[in-house]
C-alpha cells in the first residue's frame, strides 16, 4: 500500500485494509429473494442445490449473499456505485459449490483441518495480507498490536478513529466488536479452505508417479531453457493443390477413432431476438418536448422569464439540481457551456450522445472550499525510529530541490513508492484528506513554493505546492433522452409471445423469422453451439436450467436478456446425450482432421525439395527466396510451443531443443506444418540450478495437479441446481 493512501485514510477502523483485502479472498453476499416462488417449501430445510446427495441450504445461500452485499456497500471503493446483486448471487453460488466439493474431497482423502492448525497460522505464521494493515512504511510488522487484536477482539474499540471508547453506548461497542470478531472467523474459514486444498494437492503429488525430484528437475530445465533459431516454415494450408476427402475415408476414420468423439449431455437452441428499442412514437414524443421547451424559451426575452420557465420544466421533467462543485470536479464539456454565462442564465438545447440537454447556471463562488495540488518526497524514520537522521537526510534533499527537478528527486529518494513512481504527484485534494501536519503546511504555503521537512507520523515530508483552486459552480440540468415507453415495451413482449404461440402451433422458427423481419428488420433467428449444463445460455443460468428440463422442440416463454436489451423466444433445437457422438454430428470435425493430414503429406514433398536446396548453405538467411507457402524466419524461443509469428505448436519447439546445433537440420513434421531448423545456440540450466529451484517447480506442479484433479472431480459429481425455484435473474 502506498504511504499516501494511508495518509489520506480516515477510516473507522485501523483494520479497514483488513476488510478490503478480505473481500478479495472471501466474497460474501446479496439480498433475500422471494421464497414464495419455491412452492412453500420450509425455509429451514429448502435446498438451493444438492451436490452428491448433500444439500446446500437456501437460508445459508441467502445469508451469505446478504453479508456479502452489506460488506460491499460498506467498502469505500464502492461508494456511489450500484451493487450488481445478480453477479454477487452467481459468485456466491460458485463459492458454495466449490466449498462443498472441497469438503467432500477432503473426506474422500481422509483429510481434516483442525482448529489448532488454523490458530497456529493466525498466531505464528500469518500470511502477508493479514500483516499488511499492521506494517509501517518501512516494512516493520507490529506483531504486538496484531496479536492483541487477533486474540482479544474486544480491544478493537480502542483503535477506532474519531471515536472515544468511553463515550460509546454499549450497543455501539458490541457492534464494533462483533464486526471484527466475525471478520476473524471468516478469515479463519478461508484459511481452512486454503490449507485443505494444499493438503489435497500434497496427497495428489505424493501419489503421482511423475513427481519425483528427477522429474521436477527435468521440468525446471524444460521450462527455463532457451534457444536462438533460424527456421523455414512450410505452411500446408497455403499449398494450392486440391484436396479431396471422401465419405468412405471419413467413415473409416470415425470407426477407428470413435473414442475420440465422446460427448457430454448437451443442448443446442435456436432463438428469435426482439430488440428493445424506442419506437417512432417514443422518438417523436421527445422531439416534441424539446421543441416545445425551445419555443417557450424563445417566446420570452428576459433572463428572469427564461429562469421561471426553466424552473417549471425542471419540475415537470424531473431535472437535476447539482450542488456546489469545484471546477475541476465538473465535466469540462459541461463547464465550458457556462464560460460566458451569468447567474440564472439558461443554456441549450445542446445535443449530446445521451440526449438533448438544457442547463441553468445557478451560481458561482470562490474561496469557500479550497483544493491544492501537491507533490511530496517522504523520508521515513527507519527501523530504529531515528528522527534526527531522517530529518538530516530530508534537509539535504530540500536544499537541492527546485520546481524543475522535484519529480526526479521524488522518484529517486521518496519512500512513498506509490507516489514516487508519479514523481511524487498526489493530485488535487481538499481539507480533511491528509494528516493535519501535511495539510497545514500545504494550504499555508504559496503556489510554487517547496516547504519542509514537515514531520508526520509517517516521517518527514518535503512538499512542492503546485496549484490551488477554489472556483465553484452550482447548476441545474434537464436531459431529454429518447426512452422506451411502457407501451412500446409491452408491445414488444406481445409480439414475442405471439411468435412463441406460432412456433408451438408448428410454425418453423426460421421461416417465421423471415416473415417477422420483413416488417421489423431487428428481428432475427440465431443458433447457439452445443453447450453443457454448467454454461449460461445467453448470459442466463436460469435459461440453461429451463433448457435442460425441456424436450426437443419445446419453446420457452419470452424472456428479457442482457439487462433488458432484448426479448428472446428460445426453442430447444437439438439434444445430445452423453456417449459417443454420431458420425453425422462429427463429419465436419473429421473432414477438417483428414484435410490437415493430407495437406501435411503434400507439405512433406515441398519441405524435402527446399531442404535439398538449402542443406549445404552456411546459414538460413532471411533474404532467401522461397515458394509462397514457405517462410524463413529467426526467433528466440522457449520450449513452450511458441515460435513468434507462427501457430502455437509444442512439437515444433520440442524438436528445436532436441536437434543438433550449428547445422541445417532435415525437415521435421509438426502439428502445424513442416520446419527446417538451424539451431544457432541453446541455453540449458545446470543440474545444480534445477535442484535449487525444485521447490518452486513442485509448488506450481502441485497447484496444476490439484486444479486438473478438482475439475475432473467436479465434472463427475452430481450437481442438482434448484435456483430456478427461487430466482429468474441468474
Amino acid at each position: 500500500m502506498g504511504t499516501i493512501t494511508k495518509i489520506r485514510q480516515i477510516s473507522p477502523y485501523v483494520f479497514i485494509v483488513f476488510a478490503v483485502l478480505f473481500v478479495v479472498f472471501m466474497m460474501l453476499s446479496d439480498n433475500i429473494s422471494q421464497l414464495a416462488s419455491g412452492g412453500g417449501e420450509n425455509i429451514q430445510t429448502a435446498a438451493i442445490c444438492k451436490i452428491n446427495g448433500e444439500k446446500i441450504y437456501y437460508k445459508d445461500f441467502e445469508e451469505r449473499i446478504r453479508v456479502r452485499v452489506e460488506q460491499m456497500r460498506k467498502d469505500p471503493q464502492n461508494e456511489g456505485r450500484d451493487i450488481d446483486e445478480q453477479q454477487v448471487r452467481n459468485q456466491i453460488w460458485d463459492e458454495l459449490v466449490r466449498e462443498k466439493l472441497l469438503s467432500q474431497a477432503g473426506d474422500q482423502f481422509g483429510i481434516k483441518i483442525t482448529d489448532d492448525e488454523i490458530l497456529d497460522i493466525l498466531i505464528e505464521n500469518p500470511p502477508d495480507y493479514l500483516k499488511q494493515p499492521f506494517t509501517d512504511t518501512s516494512g516493520n510488522f507490529n506483531r504486538e498490536l496484531y496479536l492483541k487484536l487477533i486474540t482479544n477482539p474486544a480491544e478493537v474499540i480502542n483503535y477506532i478513529g474519531g471515536e472515544d471508547p468511553t463515550q460509546m453506548t454499549a450497543e455501539v461497542r458490541q457492534s464494533h466488536i462483533a464486526n471484527f470478531r466475525n471478520m476473524i472467523i471468516s478469515i479463519s474459514d478461508e484459511l481452512r479452505k486454503i490449507k485443505l486444498q494444499d493438503a489435497i494437492g500434497g496427497t495428489l503429488i505424493a501419489s503421482h508417479t511423475v513427481s519425483s525430484p528427477s522429474y521436477m528437475e527435468r521440468k525446471y530445465v524444460d521450462d527455463n531453457s532457451s534457444a536462438n533459431i533460424n527456421y523455414i516454415y512450410i505452411n500446408p494450408f497455403l499449398i494450392q493443390d486440391s484436396i479431396e476427402v471422401t465419405t468412405e475415408e471419413m467413415r473409416d476414420y470415425y470407426e477407428k477413432n470413435k473414442n475420440n468423439f465422446k460427448v457430454k449431455n448437451e443442448r443446442k437452441v435456436k432463438y428469435l431476438t426482439f430488440p428493445i428499442m424506442p419506437s417512432a412514437d417514443d422518438t417523436a414524443r421527445i422531439v416534441r418536448r424539446v421543441t416545445k421547451m425551445q419555443e417557450d424559451l424563445a417566446a420570452v426575452s428576459t433572463s428572469e422569464a427564461k429562469d421561471s420557465i426553466f424552473s417549471i420544466k425542471l419540475n415537470e421533467f424531473s431535472g437535476t439540481e447539482n450542488d456546489w462543485a469545484l471546477m475541476q470536479d465538473i465535466n469540462p464539456q459541461v463547464a465550458s457551456f457556462f464560460a460566458n454565462a451569468n447567474e440564472r442564465d439558461v443554456v441549450g438545447p445542446i445535443t449530446m450522445p445521451d440526449g438533448t440537454r438544457f442547463y441553468r447556471l445557478d451560481g458561482r463562488r470562490s474561496g469557500t472550499n479550497e483544493v491544492a495540488k501537491a507533490s511530496h518526497i517522504l523520508i521515513g524514520f527507519g527501523e530504529n525510529n531515528n528522527k534526527d537522521s531522517a530529518k538530516a537526510v530530508a534537509n539535504e534533499i530540500k536544499k537541492s530541490a527546485n520546481t524543475s527537478n522535484f519529480a526526479i528527486l521524488a522518484m529517486e529518494k521518496s519512500e512513498d513508492k506509490g507516489s514516487a513512481q508519479r514523481g511524487g504527484d498526489l493530485g488535487y485534494f481538499g481539507k480533511g484528506r491528509m494528516v493535519p501536519e501535511f495539510e497545514k503546511a500545504t494550504f499555508g504555503a504559496k503556489v510554487g513554493s517547496i516547504v519542509g521537512p514537515i514531520e508526520s507520523q509517517f516521517g518527514y515530508h518535503i512538499i512542492y505546492v503546485e496549484d490551488k483552486k477554489s472556483d465553484e459552480l452550482k447548476y441545474s440540468e434537464i436531459i431529454f433522452t429518447t426512452g422506451i415507453s411502457n407501451a412500446t415495451k409491452n408491445q414488444i413482449k406481445r409480439d414475442a409471445f405471439a411468435a412463441m404461440k406460432q412456433i408451438e402451433a408448428g410454425e418453423n422458427i426460421d421461416s417465421l423469422a423471415v416473415k417477422l423481419n420483413a416488417t421489423n428488420p431487428g428481428i432475427m433467428v440465431q443458433e447457439t453451439p452445443f453447450a453443457t449444463k454448467d454454461r449460461p445460455t445467453l448470459g442466463s443460468m436460469f435459461l440453461t436450467n429451463q433448457i435442460f428440463e425441456s424436450k426437443k422442440g419445446n419453446v420457452l416463454e419470452p424472456r428479457e436478456i442482457y439487462n433488458g436489451q432484448q426479448v428472446v423466444v428460445v426453442q430447444v433445437a437439438e439434444i445430445r446425450k452423453e456417449g459417443i457422438g454420431t458420425f453425422e454430428d462429427d463429419t465436419l470435425q473429421i473432414k477438417t482432421k483428414l484435410t490437415k493430414i493430407k495437406k501435411l503429406d503434400l507439405a512433406k514433398k515441398r519441405a524435402d525439395d527446399i531442404y535439398n536446396i538449402v542443406k549445404n548453405a552456411s546459414t538460413l538467411e532471411v533474404t532467401m527466396e522461397l515458394p509462397y507457402d514457405a517462410r524463413v524466419g529467426t526467433a528466440a524461443i522457449k520450449n513452450n510451443g511458441s515460435i513468434p509469428g507462427n501457430q502455437s505448436d509444442y512439437t515444433a519447439t520440442m524438436n528445436a531443443f532436441m536437434l543438433p546445433t550449428d547445422v541445417i537440420n532435415a525437415p521435421v513434421r509438426c502439428e502445424s506444418g513442416y520446419y527446417i531448423f538451424e539451431i544457432r545456440d541453446r541455453l540449458i540450466p545446470t543440474v545444480e540450478q534445477a535442484k535449487g529451484a525444485t521447490d518452486v517447480t513442485k509448488s506450481q506442479h502441485t497447484r496444476n495437479l490439484f486444479d486438473t484433479w478438482f475439475n475432473k472431480f467436479k465434472e463427475t459429481s452430481e450437481i442438482i441446481d434448484y435456483r430456478n425455484k427461487y430466482y429468474q435473474d441468474f
